[in-house]
């Protein structure tokens, strides 16, 4: 049942806390220089000594009648730069503050949502399942080099980089799910799949792009039902008689999930999967054209790795250390997800504050990944800070797939996809910025340049 959250919401940068509750709950060892054993703690680990107070004592911007905090944020400049007003607001109110955007009705969770998520995640969640699909994402990505071949001018632009980065990464998951090809990568696209990429699209602006982490009743949506449509004309094709091939039909067939169920989470994984997947490969190919140091190191890891003309295989990503911080510094100076929403399923206390049940959490990791007490010189694209040993970094300090037990699901997919991609198109070209120009980003459910990229592919 859905069940009405408070009218709190909280904007939370606490990686601090959260790293004090790891060390915590850190196994006892038995090496004679261990430090003596932490005192007992409270019932929620991340309580603070002495008088807790309200939430409401939070500090914050006004709270106006009916629209609470969002007229601030509409004036300061609207939804679109949304991340960055609440910067000032950290700047100005410290790392905890409220902020307050009206009631609403959460999605429904609790053990139907676990049950859900327990049938995916042994697909998705799991190392060794997730590295036999690279043969599928390597399959997509030589036809998109191929795209790539084709659409550049004689200066190596492209004149929509995102779309096409959008229909590879559509390409690929649909080929996972599905076992099949929709065309995206060829001259003249399928209908099918241009409906299907346009509803997706189409669903998620909304959704995501007032950072309340609420949801839409998308029943009644067009785009919504276009979805329904292409994931039923799969389903219906399987049948117990039949063994099921591909990841969807594996999945109908060992669960019990009814096809409601399987809508649902299908959607998600796909409005997840898509956009932010293409939307993170534009932007490290975007870093690595502003640091070209950087990008010739990268290839010098790949060809020590791969031979010439030898695909990269999940596995040889164990011997790419580079390229993985490469990838996580991409994502903290320019991530794709600015905010971490969660509701609370119980009252608990954060610092000196008493929260109730329903609040909704925010964790601003686009406020994290800025911030000089967790990363020096944050506005650098430094992927070494990643390989040090000597100073550690806060691992809490950089969440793009969230974390805990609803942490992305859809994780190690996503991360094998974007490794790959970078080895086949580093491989091939060199990415160039056309330009030194800054690039603003929009908040449009995700973080997007405000131009199309200055950048351009020259082939080596």
């Amino acid at each position: 049942m859905s069940s009405p959250m408070g009218r709190s919401r909280l904007l939370a940068a606490v990686p601090q806390r959260l790293q004090s509750l790891e060390q915590t709950l850190r196994p006892a060892t038995a090496d004679p220089r261990a430090p003596p054993p932490l005192r007992e703690l409270s019932p929620c680990p991340l309580l603070a000594p002495g008088e807790k107070q309200d939430a409401a004592g939070l500090p914050g911007p006004t709270n106006w009648p009916l629209l609470g905090s969002l007229l601030q944020i509409l004036w300061k400049g609207g939804l679109k730069k949304q991340h960055d007003t609440l910067v000032e607001y950290h700047k100005k109110y410290g790392k905890i503050f409220r902020m307050k955007l009206g009631s609403f009705d959460s999605p429904r969770e609790g053990e139907d949502w676990q049950r859900v998520r327990s049938v995916f995640q042994k697909k998705l969640m799991k190392p060794v399942e997730i590295m036999k699909l690279d043969s599928k994402i390597n399959e997509v990505l030589a036809d998109f080099m191929g795209r790539i071949d084709e659409l550049c001018d004689e200066r190596g632009h492209i004149g929509d980089l995102y779309s096409e980065l959008n229909k590879w990464s559509f390409e690929s998951i649909c080929l996972i799910l599905y076992e099949k090809r929709f065309g995206l990568l060829q001259k003249n696209a399928r209908e099918e799949a241009l409906n299907f990429i346009a509803a997706i699209k189409t669903v998620s602006a909304p959704v995501a792009q007032l950072s309340c982490g609420r949801f839409m009743d998308l029943s009644k949506c067009a785009s919504w039902c276009t979805l329904k449509s292409c994931i039923n004309s799969r389903l219906e094709k399987y049948s117990e008689q039949q063994p099921a091939a591909d990841f969807l039909g594996d999945i109908y067939a060992r669960s019990q999930l009814s096809k409601k169920e399987l809508y649902a989470a299908i959607t998600e994984i796909q409005l997840a999967g898509i956009e932010t997947t293409a939307n993170s490969l534009m932007w490290i190919l975007y870093n690595l054209s502003r640091n070209p140091q950087v990008q010739q190191k990268l290839l010098n890891e790949i060809q020590s790795v791969l031979p010439e003309n030898q695909m990269p295989r999940a596995e040889d990503l164990q011997k790419m250390p580079y390229l993985k911080a490469c990838l996580k510094e991409s994502m903290r100076l320019t991530p794709s997800v600015p905010f971490t929403t969660r509701t609370l399923d119980k009252a608990m206390v954060l610092g000196e504050y008493a929260l109730p049940k329903g609040t909704v959490l925010m964790l601003n990791t686009y406020v994290l990944g800025c911030d000089e007490d967790n990363f020096e010189d944050p506005d650098q694209f430094r992927p070494e800070r990643w390989l040090q040993k000597k100073k550690k970094i806060n691992p809490f300090a950089h969440l793009p797939f969230g974390v805990g037990r609803r942490m992305c699901i859809g994780r190690r997919l996503a991360e094998l996809q974007l490794h790959l991609a970078v080895c086949w198109v580093v491989r091939r070209y060199r990415i160039v910025a056309t330009d030194n120009e800054p690039v603003e980003r929009l908040h449009l459910g995700i973080l997007v340049p405000s131009r199309e990229l200055p950048v351009a592919f020259c082939r080596r």
